[in-house]
């Protein structure tokens, strides 16, 4: 990641961005970031905390669940906010921002500008807008199935050819699991009707029959 605090730059980024009004107030606080293809711009290990408006380009949020498996969040692209909750909140968390390809934004340190964003009441209006979006995209995803053996049956019907599941060491490496966990979970489907064994360490979805 690389900072630039020229006045000439920050006044193009500025200008470049629907939030000029709001942010010309923060004027003397601003710089401007860039981070290249693949890096990432935010991570829960970061020590400083940065507000910051995407100029160009366009970054992916992402959430890293306890066992591993990635869960998209969203894509963000140009006037996009990130670090609206570490203005209130420096809990760590398990999200990620990285980088699309080349990135631009207009930053602040949210550390050293904290009283004078609480105390704006337009850009605390921004923040609020912000959060809402944010909130509407998340509560449109599917929730992730709760439980292992929901899992196996998902993992099977999305990802196995016309839901059929070959080998086991390979389906459990997928579904973070043994592969003793997972002949037990199949042996409980096949039990309820569920799936059907076709083969050695080969089942299939009941309704690909």
């Amino acid at each position: 990641m690389k900072r630039l605090y020229e006045k000439t730059i920050i006044e193009t980024c500025l200008k470049q961005t629907k939030f000029e009004s709001v942010m010309r107030d923060f004027q003397t606080h601003l710089f401007v970031t860039q981070y290249e293809k693949g890096e990432f711009v935010t991570t829960p290990l970061q020590k400083e905390h940065l507000f910051q408006i995407i100029i160009q380009g366009s970054l992916s949020i992402y959430f890293i669940r306890d066992d591993g498996s990635v869960y998209s969040l969203t894509n963000s692209q140009k006037n996009d906010l990130l670090g609206e909750m570490e203005i209130f909140s420096h809990q760590t968390s398990n999200v990620y921002a990285e980088a699309n390809d080349d990135l631009t934004c207009l930053a602040l340190s949210i550390e050293t500008s904290k009283d004078a964003l609480l105390e704006n009441c337009r850009f605390l209006q921004l923040i609020c807008e912000s959060l809402a979006q944010k909130m509407e995209s998340v509560t449109t995803i599917d929730a992730a199935p709760a439980s292992l053996k929901q899992r196996v049956l998902t993992y099977m019907m999305y990802k196995c050819n016309e839901g059929e599941l070959k080998g086991l060491q390979q389906a459990a490496f997928h579904l973070n699991c043994s592969a003793r966990q997972l002949q037990r979970i199949l042996n409980q489907h096949e039990a309820d009707g569920a799936v059907i064994k076709t083969g050695k360490g080969t089942y299939r979805l009941e309704r690909y029959r």
